[in-house]
């Protein structure tokens, strides 16, 4: 299949949370007696249950060189408020001619700054969605069975409800007038634009509104299915007020730029606008503790938000108001929403995003960012993220997911729509949604998944199967882009090394994992790897799942 083109990607000024490294050193624990022989050939694989196999794994040794990758990982898919993590410890022995230590371990972390104000807003509107009502089939659409109504005109005005902070407990009316109606969006400007501001011209905002008409929403429509229409215009509002800029008081923590709600699409919550409608940030002079928003700068951010935001509309109304269910868990619902990005990013031509260098730049940088953050210390950042804590990290994890699964689970490889429309209809969430859409355990797709991150365009390895992306060569796009921050390395992802004893002490979380590369000397019999709890003694918690991957890489 053809792969995302080789480019250098044209980086926004994103603030970005720090990643914690883990720890390796020499060992001298016992090991348990009652291991796994695993036998591999190269490129051969093995997905092994610790609970229901053992805990501990013989990798054969030869005459010549031998290298395994070694991922323990988290197979549980459970998301929790807080989240599932638990202890655990790696420890190897090696056995035969050649046994020595450790000799390298993980590069430390770039000093990354802290702070995820904005990321924090929407995973607020996303908890607060949880707990709305869940209104059965046409019940939850206002406008089933009614004549459709005519859009406004261009210059009409019309008022909508603004979250009047980042919890959002209250909203501000604003008046805005229509600037441009399309076919399927029609584009509201806040009538009382801040003093000093740069204008959107009626340009602009005709090639925003165009933007989403002739390529938007129809990629967003086809993947993941058909929006409401509560208010039965038959279009969707896209309001630009400064009201959403003052929504973030200081942008050390970045800032919010758009946002959807579900609950205006439910006609009896209090404050709905009871229609389809985003809010977006609007142009705006610097503050004290925000920089300005230019005319080109609004744009540029705006069409990224549309296109995430929209993939959070339609799964509202597929999942709560056609099915009467809650809505998709935070990370694979963000993982959807950022896999729309990419599809905005292969799907929309270049012509079309003149603000910037290309529409892949302009669509792929917010995720080719986060999935470096992810793949700087994957142990530090679970793929099933807590409902309350959704990371930049943890959304990189979560798109990368969403993109290999599509990889492999799809008929139509780099759209996806097989899967996202199975994951968008599905009778299930998260983790029993992946496993029913893909039709295999959880547990499974993790593993294969965290070590595709590694073995994909590896340099001498077989690319062949479901250890690797179809279309992506991520090792060549951080490369392309290093060392530009956040790109401190050339590829992030960095296995501790050993080639002989060590041992590694650190957590486990949900659908995630450490990655070790162990090398055995030439004329080696084994190595012994052990996964257990805080002690050899001491097992892994069940509640975790504990699995290891491994992969003969040579």
């Amino acid at each position: 299949m053809p792969r995302s083109p080789l480019m250098w990607i044209v980086l926004s000024p994103l603030l970005l949370p720090a990643c914690g490294g883990g720890g390796t050193g020499p060992s001298g624990g016992p090991l348990c007696t009652a291991a796994v022989e695993l036998p591999l050939q190269v490129a051969e694989a093995r997905l092994v249950n610790t609970r229901s196999e053992s805990n501990c794994l013989e990798l054969v040794g030869g005459t010549a060189e031998r290298e395994y990758l070694v991922v323990p990982y988290a197979g549980a898919g459970t998301e929790t408020t807080t989240g599932v993590e638990g202890a655990f410890q790696l420890t190897t022995a090696l056995e035969g001619a050649g046994a020595g230590s450790l000799v390298a371990g993980r590069l430390a972390a770039a000093g990354l700054p802290t702070g995820d104000g904005a990321n924090a807003f929407h995973l607020s509107l996303r908890e607060a969605e949880s707990r709305l009502p869940r209104p059965a089939g046409d019940a939850g659409r206002a406008g089933a069975g009614r004549v459709l109504r005519p859009p406004p005109e261009v210059g009409d005005e019309s008022v909508f409800r603004v979250c009047a902070s980042l919890g959002c407990a209250s909203t501000v009316p604003v008046t805005a007038a229509a600037r441009y109606v399309g076919t399927s969006g029609i584009v509201w400007v806040d009538t009382e634009m801040p003093d000093g501001a740069q204008a959107l011209t009626m340009a602009d905002l005709e090639q925003l509104g165009l933007l989403f008409d002739d390529h938007l929403f129809p990629i967003g429509t086809t993947a993941f299915g058909a929006t409401s229409d509560i208010d039965v215009d038959g279009h969707i509002s896209i309001v630009i007020t400064d009201q959403v800029n003052d929504l973030t008081e200081d942008c050390s923590d970045g800032r919010v730029v758009g946002y959807f709600f579900g609950g205006d699409l439910l006609v009896s919550q209090p404050g709905s606008n009871q229609g389809e409608v985003f809010f977006a940030f609007a142009p705006k002079p610097a503050t004290a503790t925000c920089p300005a928003v230019s005319r080109i700068g609004a744009l540029r951010s705006l069409a990224p938000v549309l296109i995430h935001e929209l993939q959070h509309m339609i799964s509202f109304n597929q999942h709560v108001l056609l099915r009467g269910r809650a809505d998709e868990v935070v990370w694979l619902n963000e993982g959807l929403s950022h896999f729309a990005e990419e599809l905005a990013q292969r799907l929309v031509p270049d012509e079309r995003c003149p603000n910037s260098s290309s529409c892949y730049s302009l669509f792929a940088t917010g995720n080719i960012q986060n999935a470096y953050l992810y793949l700087e210390d994957p142990e530090a950042t679970p793929l099933v993220a807590p409902s309350e804590g959704l990371t930049l990290a943890g959304r990189g994890a979560a798109w990368l997911f969403v993109r290999w699964m599509a990889d492999h689970f799809s008929s139509d490889t780099l759209r996806g729509t097989t899967l996202t429309r199975a994951l968008l209809t599905g009778t299930s969430a998260g983790a029993a949604n992946a496993a029913a859409a893909t039709g295999l355990p959880f547990a499974t797709l993790a593993g294969e998944w965290l070590a595709a991150n590694w073995l994909d365009d590896l340099s001498g390895f077989p690319q062949a199967g479901r250890y690797r992306y179809r279309s992506w060569n991520f090792r060549s796009v951080f490369a392309a882009n290093h060392p530009t921050p956040p790109f401190v390395r050339p590829f992030p992802l960095l296995p501790a090394l050993s080639n002989g004893s060590s041992t590694h002490s650190g957590t486990l979380r949900g659908g995630s994992g450490y990655y070790l590369r162990v090398v055995l000397p030439a004329g080696s019999d084994r190595v012994t790897v052990e996964l257990s709890g805080t002690a050899p003694s001491v097992p892994v918690s069940a509640q975790l799942d504990p699995r290891v991957a491994v992969v003969r890489i040579r």
